[in-house]
């Protein structure tokens, strides 16, 4: 199990503002903020700081997938990301070829990152 991610970006606050709304529909909260990194926590990780962290740096490339518990979980997160500078990456709806009830969408944030809402419904 997972136990917490960090995400080198390059622009804080974009990148905050980005990824709080993003995932404010998939159940998470700003937990931690300096001047250097912000972390995020669904509230069920056993990390007091949160299991998402934004620290500022050079990007590099990467993927990750945040679980949904509802298409609309997925539609809201996809919808979020384009209002916020996102870029679709892949919009709503099945990927069989992973297996037969994997719905999920993609975005790239601000600084490239491949990020997924997945509902396994």
């Amino acid at each position: 199990m997972i136990n917490h991610i960090n995400v080198i970006v390059s622009d804080l606050k974009r990148s905050t503002d980005f990824y709080e709304s993003v995932l404010t529909v998939l159940g998470y909260r700003k937990k931690l903020v300096s001047e250097q990194t912000v972390s995020f926590s669904d509230g069920l990780s056993s990390d007091p700081g949160g299991d998402l962290w934004l620290s500022v740096g050079k990007p590099v490339s990467g993927h990750f997938a945040f679980q949904a518990d509802t298409h609309k979980e997925v539609h809201d997160f996809f919808e979020r990301g384009i209002n916020y500078g996102g870029k679709s990456n892949g919009a709503p709806g099945y990927r069989v070829h992973y297996h037969p009830q994997y719905y999920a969408a993609y975005l790239l944030d601000p600084d490239g990152y491949n990020i997924e809402a997945v509902c396994h419904k």
